[in-house]
């Protein structure tokens, strides 16, 4: 499980990059995440049946020390150029068989930016 707080608050148009924490969900033990990858998804749908509305999807990377547990997702300017309003996001870890678990399911409330 994912250490998140309730709702992403993200402005249009930002690229900094969004870190997580994973942890055992019953242990709160950080997992070394060697082997893993990760993907972000963020759509305005709360369970979408397809990706056909999904607004954009980014890999994870890993810290460079993989046992702190920590993965960071940085969209793209142009990725995160998107009208205000509340959409939900997903966070897939995936091991070396290919195996997904969704690990976060939570709002993404995107905010308009002032500077153009």
């Amino acid at each position: 499980m994912a250490e998140i707080p309730g709702v992403i608050l993200w402005y249009r148009g930002d690229s900094y990059p969004l870190t997580l924490t994973i942890k055992n969900k019953e242990t709160k033990e950080v997992v070394p995440l060697a082997g893993y990858t990760f993907k972000l998804a963020v759509d305005p749908n709360q369970d979408p049946v397809d990706d056909l509305e999904q607004i954009f999807q980014v890999d994870g990377v890993i810290d460079t020390d993989p046992n702190t547990g920590k993965v960071s997702f940085t969209p793209t300017a142009l990725q995160t150029d998107f009208g205000k309003g509340s959409y939900w996001f997903g966070v897939q870890m995936i091991n070396g068989a290919g195996h997904i678990k969704t690990i976060a399911k939570y709002k993404w409330k995107q905010s308009q930016d002032i500077n153009k």
